[in-house]
């Protein structure tokens, strides 16, 4: 197997993770053996921390491992100082005393060390050599000040009184607790240094000192013998510091960029620097009032804060040589560049090297040497172009060019050893003797090129999300059929429910959730793969991928959306989305066709319960070109006089005549035909055409009733409206205006509304039917036992008649519901008229007679039928019902055979 940096970098980490828990596991097991049940010894507490840390330095190892690749080292090397400081720890329980105490000491200073480089990395996304310097010597000053001071004054007497004279085993604990006070030092004097994530490197470090101090007091506590419990809650303080630093590091992995404008604090800054040296000062002059010449030790420290000092001093030389020389470079930059052009002039002679260029143009090409005068003008070009550029110039040095000149879009190298790009026009003047060369007329267009660039790129990508635009994604579409790509396949992805965090949220916010949506669709993105979003919160995704890679696509996209969405200000917001798949098999020829596909899998998807995906379906697309184009057709249906209504008798029982009859809307087409009910009714519902189609409808039975009423039959009609019709206010005045046209009673007119429309706006829809009933119209309860109403609500409802739902007769093997003959004896209670629909065979029938029903209506008395011929059946034979077998004859000349659940 190649061993690849990425390998071996796994080997050794997997390598010292090892190393760690072999250690802690082998200090658990010596000190278990150790200790005596029901007794927790110093070295029990001490084993037990180690394992706490070991295993947080793990968890924040996996979590660093999902941080962005250029700050996850960063939480790397914390996490390995954590691990190295437990194995150091657990070592100390089970090696004998001066190897342990190296150990502890060694282990203890080489996690100070990872920690101070992690903290100095922090900042950036990688090792910037001069910001690295910066703060480390800015820090190492800072702490070694305080060191100083705290060791003079403080820790060197209270050690000496309470230990005596150093020992070999203080040294472990003495020089990591130093370095920890310089690595506390190196995280303050950063934070006042960075610009960015100011609040979270604080965090970091004082995390970071916590998990050392409670660590090395841990260790401090169990060598110099303080009580157990004192070890025990040192120990429990130290993985809860580690477990502390985990969660800074599950905060890093939410971590959004931050603005690189926010405010510098070199006063501050400067501030902490000074007062560090006057610590260091005073600790200087209190101990040489009070005890005289400094020790070994002491002076020592403040050699080494000195020294950091020099350091930081030398480092600002070499700065402010650097500024200087750049100010300087800069300001004669931009004294040429003022009131001069963005062109310069060269002149060449005839082997093409320059021996002109003016001293005050806006820039100068230059070699990489940098020079310019005296240097081939083949060497100011860049390699690329320069084999063409060499041959237009020998064509026109031939005289082989018509016009004596040559245009060269080249790029031309400046004094700064920039690159820029320019339209350079080369004329031939030899034969001028003022001249004697060629004039290289050299214009930088760079400025214009990038111009060109933004806006092509404006042009094809979204501003707000950065993800291409629908011409953007048109042309990858007829890219792909340019290619004939038959491995293509479209995503179109709409978000559920986004208009209300737009309608309550604002659309700043609705922004923001669309700028994470994009981000959410990015990372699931390929190289091959193009992003789109098309408009409002609709997005596309274009894939070079088979269609079980595009499902499987789509479903970790449904997944990714219904992720809750945290925002800035802590808020959270739930949105999901669905998602339409087609592929080029059924749109590759035309791209608007594969994106009109996948928006038809998009609407599937929508009316299947929103959150999921679905694919194209060709069934699917009928349908829809089907219903769009009833819609179309059903518009002009009443002015091409294409609409007709077939009437349905209802009976009475008592003395078996026809009492009146139920409109039923009927449509036949020229050219689609003879038209469902099931399927123009909720297109015209889609359309808004129900309004008109209810008025034409109330008119046409208006007409009817007059004509019945002139050839003496008193027979009521039935009309079916919705509630959409109910709540408009001109609805009552259109009624009004066509019985009072046709010269008809209201109370032969006859409104049925199905029971679960009554479970929207009860109380505005109660008073819609009150005023109809005050004016003499009659209202029917249709469909009743299929919808909401309660016996309460019935009560209220202001109904004359109600019409037992076929479901409450008719079972499906021909018996007879056991609710009929209840619903039955309910309406005779109540006051209102009961008609039994959907009669289908003579049980239904006599079951219906049984009960006291007063009128039926079904299949088995008769059929939809054309107004004539219903009208001929009430003159001829006004007996419909048979006294003996309950049966009726069939009416002659039947037009239409609809079936009982088609009634509309």
């Amino acid at each position: 197997m190649t061993a690849t940096p990425r390998r071996v970098r796994q080997l050794l980490s997997w390598t010292a993770t090892a190393a760690v828990w072999c250690s802690v596991l082998t200090a658990a097991i010596v000190v278990g053996l150790q200790t005596s049940p029901g007794s927790i010894a110093p070295g029990t507490a001490a084993a037990l921390g180690s394992v706490g840390a070991a295993c947080a330095g793990s968890l924040m190892w996996r979590a660093a491992g999902r941080i962005a690749a250029g700050r996850r080292p960063t939480y790397q090397l914390m996490a390995a100082g954590i691990q190295t400081m437990a194995a150091a720890f657990a070592a100390s329980c089970w090696l004998p005393d001066p190897a342990a105490d190296s150990v502890a000491g060694t282990g203890f200073a080489a996690s100070v060390v990872l920690w101070a480089l992690a903290l100095l990395r922090l900042p950036d996304s990688g090792w910037e050599p001069q910001a690295v310097q910066r703060r480390l010597v800015d820090g190492s000053f800072v702490g070694l000040c305080a060191l100083f001071f705290a060791w003079t004054l403080f820790a060197r007497p209270l050690f000496a009184q309470m230990r005596g004279p150093l020992g070999e085993g203080d040294l472990a604990i003495v020089i990591p607790g130093m370095m920890g006070i310089v690595m506390l030092g190196v995280g303050f004097t950063t934070t006042f240094r960075i610009q960015r994530w100011r609040r979270r490197h604080a965090f970091a470090y004082v995390a970071v000192f916590a998990v050392h101090f409670t660590g090395l007091s841990t260790f401090v506590a169990w060598q110099w013998g303080r009580p157990e419990d004192r070890v025990l809650w040192w120990s429990v303080l130290w993985v809860a510091t580690c477990a502390a630093l985990l969660g800074v590091t599950f905060l890093a992995r939410t971590q959004k960029p931050a603005p690189v404008d926010k405010p510098n604090y070199p006063g501050v800054h400067y501030t902490v620097m000074a007062g560090a040296g006057a610590l260091a000062a005073a600790a200087v002059l209190i101990n040489g009032a009070t005890r005289g010449t400094l020790p070994l030790d002491a002076t020592l420290l403040g050699l080494a804060a000195v020294g950091a000092l020099g350091a930081r001093l030398t480092l600002t030389y070499f700065d402010v040589r650097r500024v200087t020389g750049e100010a300087a470079a800069r300001q004669r930059r931009l004294s040429a560049i003022v009131g001069v052009a963005s062109d310069t002039v060269l002149v060449l002679d005839p082997d093409l090297t320059v021996t002109w260029h003016p001293e005050d143009s806006a820039w100068r090409p230059a070699t990489e040497a940098g020079t310019c005068v005296g240097a081939s003008f083949l060497d100011l070009v860049h390699i690329d172009d320069r084999r063409g550029t060499e041959e237009d110039l020998r064509t026109l040095l031939d005289g082989l060019s018509h016009t004596g000149q040559v245009s060269l879009n080249i790029r031309v190298r400046d004094s700064a050893r920039r690159w820029r790009h320019t339209e350079t026009v080369v004329t031939d003047l030899r034969g001028r003797p003022q001249v004697r060369g060629l004039v290289a007329r050299v214009e930088d267009v760079g400025a214009r090129r990038s111009l060109e660039t933004e806006l092509a790129r404006m042009a094809y990508s979204d501003p707000l999300t950065g993800l291409a635009n629908r011409r953007a994604l048109l042309q990858s579409l007829e890219d792909g059929v340019a290619a004939e790509e038959h491995q293509t396949a479209l995503l179109l992805l709409d978000l559920d429910g986004f208009k209300n965090v737009n309608d309550t949220r604002g659309h700043d916010f609705g922004d923001e959730l669309l700028v994470e949506v994009s981000r959410r669709i990015k990372e699931l993105l390929r190289p091959t793969d193009v992003g789109a979003r098309l408009g409002g919160d609709e997005f596309a995704i274009l894939l070079r991928a088979s269609w079980s890679e595009a499902v499987a696509t789509a479903k970790a996209l449904v997944s990714r959306l219904s992720e809750p969405y945290e925002f800035h200000d802590e808020s959270t917001v739930f949105v999901t989305g669905s998602v339409g798949i087609a592929t080029a098999a059924e749109g590759l020829g035309d791209p608007e066709l594969l994106l009109r596909n996948a928006d038809l899998a998009l609407r599937a998807a929508k009316q299947a319960g929103k959150n999921r995906h679905a694919t194209y379906d060709a069934e699917f697309d009928r349908l829809v070109r089907r219903k769009n184009e009833l819609s179309q057709e059903l518009r002009g249906a009443i002015g091409r006089d294409e609409l007709r209504l077939v009437y349905q008798p209802v009976f009475d029982v008592t003395d078996r005549t026809i009492v009146g009859a139920e409109a039923l809307l009927r449509w036949n087409h020229p050219r689609l035909g003879q038209v469902s009910p099931g399927e123009f009714i909720p297109a015209a519902t889609e359309s808004g055409l129900t309004q008109d189609l209810a008025v034409w409808t109330v008119n046409r039975a208006a007409e009817q009733l007059a004509a019945w009423q002139t050839g003496g039959i008193k027979a009521w009609i039935s009309v079916n409206v919705s509630v959409k019709e109910l709540h408009t206010h001109l609805f009552a005045t259109e009624v009004n205006t066509a019985l009072i046209a046709a010269g008809v009673p209201a109370k032969r007119l006859v409104l049925e509304v199905t029971e679960h429309d009554f479970s929207h706006q009860m109380n505005t829809l109660i008073a819609q039917l009150g005023a109809l009933r005050g004016a003499g119209v009659r209202i029917a309860l249709d469909d009743f036992g299929s919808g909401y109403s309660s016996l309460g609500q019935l009560e209220r409802l202001p109904v004359d008649i109600i019409k037992i739902d076929r479901d409450l007769i008719a079972k499906d093997d021909g018996g007879v519901g056991p609710l009929a003959a209840v619903t039955v004896a309910l309406g005779r209670i109540l006051g209102m008229e009961v008609i039994a629909e959907g009669v289908e065979t003579d049980l239904q029938l006599n079951a219906m007679i049984a009960a006291q029903a007063p009128l039926v209506q079904g299949y088995l008395l008769a059929k939809p039928m054309d107004p004539d011929d219903l009208t001929r059946w009430l003159t001829e034979e006004p007996r419909a019902l048979a006294s003996e077998a309950y049966t009726v004859p069939e009416p002659r000349d039947t037009p239409t055979d609809v079936p009982e659940s088609e009634k509309s």
